[in-house]
């Protein structure tokens, strides 16, 4: 169910902890990240505009996840011999 790999996972729970429990800006998050060793999935530089992708990816995957679809069954027929 989670097509994320750990790394991707680990470096997408750190983003959203930085970005919604520290207030950090993009910026400082991959600043920080850079300083801890973190680089992005492809093995690049972290900069702030990826970043925010990790950041805005990851919350509609989440959003997506979590929401409960809800199915209405309306109009059945059944038809026999």
């Amino acid at each position: 169910m989670w097509s994320y790999s750990d790394y991707q996972k680990e470096l997408s729970d750190k983003v959203l902890d930085l970005r919604d429990r520290e207030k950090l800006t993009f910026n400082a998050i991959a600043e920080k990240l850079i300083l801890e060793g973190y680089r992005s999935p492809r093995g690049f530089d972290l900069g702030p505009e990826s970043v925010f992708s990790i950041y805005k990816k990851r919350n509609i995957r989440d959003a997506r996840m979590n929401h409960s679809m809800r199915v209405e069954i309306v109009g059945v027929e059944i038809e026999g011999d």
